[in-house]
């Protein structure tokens, strides 16, 4: 049976971690405010999992500030951060084969507008027919809302989709959806877990 895929973005297509250490430094330096403690693993964790709405108004005390650092890092441009981003390995040869096959690739993301430019930087984006970003949902992951806007974009059955991601937020939504998912290099409660992602064609 064909499935509808569904990938994460951020830890699961990439390796982001160092693009996004760099992105909220460059905004909390704006400011003058101290950075994140990044060798809190919980910090980092967190960055990498939630909206930049939610990990600034996390860090800063002020409403007032927050609405500001928001709006300075929606203008700012995560173009200058590319070089930071590592696609993970075997990625590019999967997503070629899955395509052969005949199973159809999509996104679902908390990133928002720099999705777009990130897959065309990598020349990723072909291979994606369809991908939902925090742009285009009422309710981020871990919310289903996404899943469901790919369900109904393909009438699609949630016995047709493998859910693709890295962290709770994936996790959650997948649960709260009723779909099949996949941890990616991360344990998360009962999930199966791939190392790599030439190891996903056991699961399809």
């Amino acid at each position: 049976m064909k499935k509808i895929l569904v990938y994460d973005c951020d830890g699961v297509l990439f390796n982001s971690t160092q693009a996004i250490i760099g992105y909220y430094d460059f905004v909390f330096d704006k400011f003058n405010l101290p950075r994140i403690d990044w060798t809190n693993e919980q910090n980092l964790q967190r960055a990498m999992m939630n909206t930049s709405k939610e990990i600034i108004r996390a860090f800063t005390n002020s409403d007032d500030l927050s609405d500001e650092m928001l709006t300075f890092a929606a203008k700012t441009n995560f173009r200058k951060f590319l070089p930071l981003m590592i696609p993970n390995p075997k990625v590019y040869e999967t997503l070629e084969k899955l395509v052969d096959l005949g199973h159809t690739l999509t996104v679902c993301t908390n990133r928002g507008i720099s999705l777009a430019y990130l897959l065309e930087h990598f020349d990723m984006g072909n291979y994606f027919t369809y991908s939902v970003t925090t742009m285009d949902v009422a309710k981020p992951k871990p919310d289903p809302e996404g899943i469901y806007m790919i369900m109904d974009k393909f009438n699609a059955r949630k016995e047709d989709i493998l859910f693709i991601g890295d962290a709770f937020t994936d996790y959650y939504a997948a649960k709260a959806a009723d779909v099949e998912f996949l941890a990616f290099e991360n344990e998360l409660k009962e999930s199966r877990i791939i190392k790599c992602h030439s190891e996903i064609f056991e699961y399809i």
